[in-house]
């Protein structure tokens, strides 16, 4: 049975209660600030044993865990991917977003270019971009090294025995 508890400095997690061999241990299936439908879908995908959303849910509302229902970012990165599809929006909701979104103003900087292809990964959580920086380390470290080229020879240094003049 999957259960909540209170972390130091507003984190949460999700655990799930298992035998050993060595006594029951619990183990987590979601670590959170604020609790949303993400990280309950992430919770129950990883629980090895029937999980009960709404008693995470409740127990989440007892110890005070913030909770989102609608995930602001993944709603946006969706219209964002609809729009980037080519489907359009109705000429009323485009006048309210005009409206709502603040205007870009002439003296601030230009968005730089990498900004598009980051806008995935806004709002991703933690476990997530884990991931994906350990799938990107484990492709580097696949690459092969170039072969280094042969250091630029100094001369050797030796020690020589002080000639007999300098020795005053």
């Amino acid at each position: 049975m999957a259960f909540v508890v209170a972390k130091p400095k507003a984190r949460f997690e999700i655990r799930e209660s298992v035998t050993t061999p060595a006594g029951p241990r619990a183990r987590t299936l979601a670590s959170f600030r604020i609790l949303t439908e993400g990280v309950i879908a992430e919770a129950a995908s990883r629980a090895g044993r029937p999980f009960d959303a709404e008693k995470i849910r409740a127990r989440a509302a007892a110890l005070g865990a913030p909770r989102r229902s609608h995930d602001a970012a993944a709603s946006a990165r969706a219209l964002v991917a609809q729009l980037r599809d080519g489907e359009g929006l109705p000429p009323a909701l485009v006048d309210e977003l005009r409206r709502v979104l603040p205007r870009r103003r002439t003296d601030t900087p230009e968005i730089p270019d990498s900004l598009e292809s980051a806008v995935e990964w806004i709002g991703a959580d933690d476990a997530s971009r884990g991931r994906a920086l350990r799938d990107l380390l484990d492709v580097a470290s696949r690459i092969p090294a170039r072969p280094r080229p042969a250091a630029s020879s100094f001369p050797r240094l030796s020690s020589r025995p002080l000639s007999s003049s300098v020795r005053a």
